[in-house]
């Protein structure tokens, strides 16, 4: 390793880059971490010296020996992949920002492995040049990351880069409930490509994809829903060219609510579209268990159960988790405040109506999005230990759910979202210990 004197430490949003002064001098290509914005300047100042900047996504494509199915989305990212990585078995493995590091993974690939299946984000995205997937998944956009990428427009722009390299013989997937994911697709079959960012070159159209939707609501042509027989049983049904293909039966208990069978359907159209066998599908719908703090039920407690959704790090994950919660609720919400607009936020709570504990950083902007909306049952607790026991206490009577659905990161009170949804377990499991301790 090459060592270079240090002349320069920038702060760059509470992020310290070091620059050394020949570190770009001769250099071809810089493969930056995920998280280090773009528009840094030291990033800035390598483009403009004409250094290719890109990140270990690019690189783990490149030297993939098989197809990419890659899913992006502000939601369900996660859970679609562990689901694709179920019907797979042991023909797929599943990386990505979904946990190890996709570079090392296509390099030590067993020979059953068929596909790769790569949950990426809009931080990854925007480094790629030549990632084309076999199949794209595009889940759902809302705003997200704001303090990472300038505006909604950009973050949407990372996510189209997906599709970018792709042609007529890759397939793009899109979910036919979201007007963004529309709005793309429509983007994608006019053959549209994103605005690029300053300093990164825009390639050449090489083709459309085919293209394909899934839909909880509705029927979509050429995708997959749902249909509901005589005898009120919801059918996973394919329509091919006005032909409606009852599949199999929807009875699925681990993926609950609207926005987990979106992510089971975003994940049936891909099998579809590769070719497995319905028996596989369906084998890896029944095997899939809920991710670590995604709708996880951390206890029930004397008639109080304790689903840790800590991973609903924005706006629409959280509200998807409000709506899925049946009866009696007490909702804990907030954590670092990423300058977004509360008020599809404060609108969702109001609707669903149940108690709101506020907690963090965030905690005063959505009490005042609350607030322009009359919405008075709510109160702040500031820590996630104290929203826990008002909660509790709140519920005592009538029984129901609390909820953790922070809609926003962790990094005012913790370390991570694991690190908030692993501290929310504990509390829960200490507080079934306490009562039962108590006879």
């Amino acid at each position: 390793m090459r060592h270079c004197n240090v002349n320069t430490v920038r702060n760059w949003n509470g992020l310290w880059v070091v620059t050394p002064p020949e570190i770009l001098q001769g250099c071809d290509q810089l493969v930056i971490s995920p998280g280090v914005p773009i528009h840094a300047p030291f990033i800035q100042d390598a483009l403009q010296r004409g250094v290719k900047v890109t990140g270990e996504m690019e690189l783990a494509f490149v030297r993939s020996p098989k197809p990419v199915i890659a899913v992006t989305g502000t939601n369900g990212k996660s859970t679609t992949c562990s689901v694709l990585g179920e019907m797979l078995d042991e023909q797929g493995i599943v990386g990505g920002n979904i946990g190890t590091p996709l570079l090392h993974q296509v390099q030590h690939l067993s020979p059953q492995v068929e596909w790769v299946v790569a949950e990426v984000s809009s931080f990854q995205l925007a480094t790629v040049h030549t990632f084309r997937p076999r199949i794209g998944i595009l889940t759902n956009i809302s705003p997200d990351h704001l303090d990472h990428h300038k505006t909604l427009e950009e973050y949407r722009s990372a996510k189209s880069r997906m599709f970018a390299q792709m042609d007529e013989n890759d397939t793009a997937i899109f979910c036919w409930d979201d007007q963004q994911a529309r709005e793309m697709m429509e983007e994608a079959l006019s053959g549209t490509l994103p605005e690029w960012f300053d300093g990164f070159p825009k390639p050449a159209r090489k083709g459309t994809p085919k293209i394909r939707c899934y839909s909880v609501e509705e029927k979509v042509e050429n995708g997959v829903s749902f249909t509901i027989d005589k005898n009120a049983c919801r059918w996973v049904t394919r329509y091919v060219e006005g032909v409606a293909e009852k599949l199999f039966p929807w009875d699925f208990d681990s993926l609950p609510g609207k926005a987990m069978m979106s992510n089971g359907l975003a994940a049936i159209t891909a099998a579809l579209e590769i070719g497995l066998p319905l028996e596989k599908i369906q084998s890896g719908l029944r095997r899939f268990h809920p991710l670590h703090y995604r709708m996880e039920l951390a206890g029930v407690v004397d008639g109080i159960s304790y689903v840790n959704d800590s991973k609903a790090t924005n706006i629409e994950s959280a509200l998807a988790s409000v709506r899925a919660v049946e009866g009696e609720l007490a909702v804990i919400v907030g954590g670092k405040d990423k300058g977004v607009d509360y008020s599809s936020l404060a609108r969702g709570l109001k609707n669903r109506n149940g108690r709101v504990f506020l907690i963090g950083e965030a905690a005063e902007p959505i009490q005042a999005s609350l607030e322009k909306l009359g919405f008075a049952n709510m109160q702040r607790s500031y820590t996630m230990g104290q929203a826990l026991e008002e909660a509790t206490s709140h519920l005592a009577d009538s029984g129901g759910t609390v909820l953790l659905a922070p809609a926003c990161s962790s990094f005012d009170q913790f370390k991570s979202a694991e690190h908030r949804g692993e501290l929310f377990n504990k509390m829960v499991a200490d507080l079934e210990r306490t009562r039962s301790s108590k006879g």
